[in-house]
């Protein structure tokens, strides 16, 4: 007798069959160049203290995961767990503790995980410097201030009135609109655009195609018609803010939208006219508010979420995937769906919509039985 599988079974053995990548090492891979004693350098100037087993002096090319690294490559492991189920040829491990049947070079930290964010950090810096200068393509008013140090890449265009901050960066064909200001340290990623009187803080980072003070969405109907309001106000983006690719923050009707320091937005957000987006939020792709809501500081909006018009979300509060909230939420609230509910409540009705089926079945079930009843009375 032919034995069956399962589609859970076929799929599984599916995935299991698709091979892993081959990565050629050093070319792929992020370069690094550090011997470990320099690697542990980078890691005490970030007050992560590190303990050495090995050669000091062998020489990380790169790094890669535990997976994919080679005899000269740096990795890391979380925990003790994921290195015992890791058969990992890397030359060098940043390690929660020494293991003796390792041959790789070790240095041992409290969190593997965030000292290899430091080393992560150093090469993005690295492979990300530019060149400070102005570009011979680069259009840049006579009004325009530029700070030390800065680098302006070929097809900028830098308006009359605008600030440019220290070692600020423009990459190539972005635009910054009339007194605006981009601050110290900050980056725009190529096809920025900035329009007129935008403030951005410093360490800021714009990725590719991001718009920053275009129109606010707001029509006045009047006799079938809709009749454009002039967005007159300006966007307020604070220190230490990090906005992915194709972000939209419109600029207020009055006053500002503000983006409070330390947040970060994914890829494809929309932030509406108005909007106050609080200190160090989290508002993951895909996510979006509607005109004048007001996040607090630390709330997460997860993939998909959003906020209606007017609403405010408290301090710590969470919306998940793809929650969209009508109403205020309470500071700390975890919420879910559309409307939003709290997870609690959320879970049992989606429990309940799975065995609606079932349920549906039964019932059917039921009446035939109550209708032969009936006409046998």
């Amino acid at each position: 007798m032919r034995r069956r599988h399962s589609s859970a079974t076929r799929r599984a053995a599916s995935i299991a069959s698709i091979p892993e990548p081959e990565l050629r090492p050093g070319v792929l891979m992020p370069r690094l160049e550090k011997t470990l004693d320099e690697v542990r350098g980078l890691l005490a100037d970030a007050d992560v203290g590190s303990e050495l087993h090995g050669d000091g002096e062998f020489l990380c090319r790169s790094v890669a995961s535990l997976e994919q690294a080679g005899p000269d490559q740096l990795s890391f492991a979380k925990d003790e767990r994921t290195l015992k189920a890791t058969n990992t040829r890397a030359g060098a491990l940043v390690v929660p503790a020494a293991t003796s049947t390792l041959a790789a070079h070790q240095l041992v930290v409290g969190d593997p995980f965030a000292a290899f964010v430091v080393v992560l950090q150093h090469i993005d810096r690295e492979r990300r410097r530019e060149n400070a200068g102005v570009h011979p393509s680069a259009v840049v008013a006579t009004s325009a201030s530029l700070g030390a140090d800065v680098s302006i890449g070929a097809g900028v265009t830098v308006r009359d009135g605008a600030t440019i901050g220290d070692r600020a960066v423009l990459h190539a064909n972005a635009y910054v609109g009339p007194r605006s200001r981009v601050g110290n340290d900050s980056v725009l990623f190529p096809g920025v655009v900035v329009m007129e009187d935008v403030t951005i803080g410093d360490r800021v980072v714009v990725h590719g195609g991001t718009v920053i003070g275009c129109d606010g969405y707001g029509y006045l109907q009047r006799e079938g018609r809709h009749l454009k309001i002039p967005q007159v106000g300006t966007v307020t983006i604070g220190d230490d803010v990090e906005i992915g690719s194709q972000v939209t923050i419109d600029r207020a009707a009055l006053d500002a939208t503000v983006i409070g320091r330390g947040s970060k937005l994914g890829d494809l957000v929309h932030i509406a006219h108005n909007t106050i987006v609080g200190e160090h939020c989290l508002i993951l792709p895909l996510a979006k508010t509607a005109g004048g809501a007001r996040l607090g500081d630390g709330v997460v909006l997860a993939g998909g979420a959003g906020a209606a018009d007017g609403v405010t979300v408290g301090d710590g509060a969470m919306l998940g995937g793809n929650t969209i909230s009508y109403r205020d939420v309470p500071a700390g609230a975890v919420l879910y769906g559309d409307p939003a509910r709290p997870k609690s409540r959320q879970l049992r009705i989606e429990a309940v919509l799975n065995r609606l089926p079932q349920m549906e079945r039964d019932l059917r079930a039921l009446l035939r039985r109550v209708e032969r009843g009936s006409e046998t009375e």
